[in-house]
């Protein structure tokens, strides 16, 4: 049996009752096929997607129709080792993105706005790499990507975490305050208004309609709130939107992963990212 990372939903019936056809099997007994034939066709649909392989053309594609217009419909099942493939594909993309784009960017930066970072990463300390490879990656896809599917999460408990992350309390406890009442209120107002259902399937429809804005808000958001680990020594601070260009596509990355495989492949994908770097960090130092 194969492992999948991503969930699937099976067709619906056609809904027409009608009796079901008895078959002989084997050993001369009479039956019913309901679960020989379910059985027997999990283990064809098992066996055809083990045996696909994983064509980085396709997925390249995928990806960039997914980027012009992202949306939230499930994805491919996929086996673990397709699904470690896409999450390889999608980190050497991004360190690609780095090579030729980032770079380039930074050190023209460095040179015309004198840019620096604020605080300087020490790869060779146990803790930088506990909160750049266990805490960072756990709390930003928690905070950036785990509302990607959810409305209620997306509008009342991100942008809480999002100000945490920002190392700004007193902002987080305004905002949570002040999310809690809206929730509250919308709870109780729902609770004793007879069009609830209808309400919530408006809710939802919206939500979906205008999702690319909700996917590139979070995408965007990802990469400004890095601003915080960089300045400008020349007062240019208004050019550091530009050094964060490599968070800005880890983002969308990120997020096509987390729609795609789930939470967990982000968060993996994150790790991955963030030790690479600290490894390339003590090679290079």
């Amino acid at each position: 049996m194969s492992q999948v990372l991503t969930e699937n939903t099976s067709p619906a019936g056609s809904g027409d009752h009608q009796a079901p056809e008895m078959i002989l099997a084997s050993n001369g007994s009479v039956g019913l096929p309901g679960l020989a034939v379910k059985q027997t066709i999990a283990h064809t649909n098992e066996q055809a997607i083990s045996s696909a392989d994983f064509d980085w053309r396709r997925e390249l594609r995928e990806l960039i129709a997914f980027l012009r217009k992202p949306v939230r419909g499930h994805a491919k099942v996929l086996t673990l080792r397709q699904g470690w493939r896409r999450i390889a594909l999608m980190l050497a993309l991004n360190f690609c993105f780095i090579v030729i784009v980032t770079l380039p960017i930074d050190a023209a930066l460095y040179h015309w706005a004198g840019l620096e970072e604020s605080v300087k990463s020490d790869a060779t300390k146990i803790s930088q790499w506990v909160i750049a490879v266990l805490i960072a990656p756990l709390g930003e896809e928690l905070a950036f990507r785990a509302g990607l599917r959810q409305v209620k999460y997306s509008l009342f408990v991100a942008p809480v975490l999002i100000a945490l992350l920002n190392a700004d309390k007193m902002l987080a406890l305004i905002m949570a305050g002040i999310l809690l009442s809206i929730a509250a209120a919308d709870v109780i107002r729902l609770r004793y208004t007879a069009s609830a259902v209808s309400i919530r399937f408006v809710r939802s429809r919206a939500f979906i309609r205008r999702y690319p804005y909700v996917f590139w808000m979070y995408a965007i958001s990802f990469g400004l709130v890095h601003i915080s680990n960089l300045y400008s020594t020349n007062g240019r601070d208004y050019w550091l939107v530009f050094a964060v260009s490599s968070q800005l596509f880890g983002g969308a990355l990120l997020g096509y992963l987390r729609l795609r495989q789930g939470l967990r492949s982000a968060i993996a994908y994150h790790v991955l990212f963030n030790a690479v770097c600290l490894c390339a960090e003590l090679l290079f130092p």
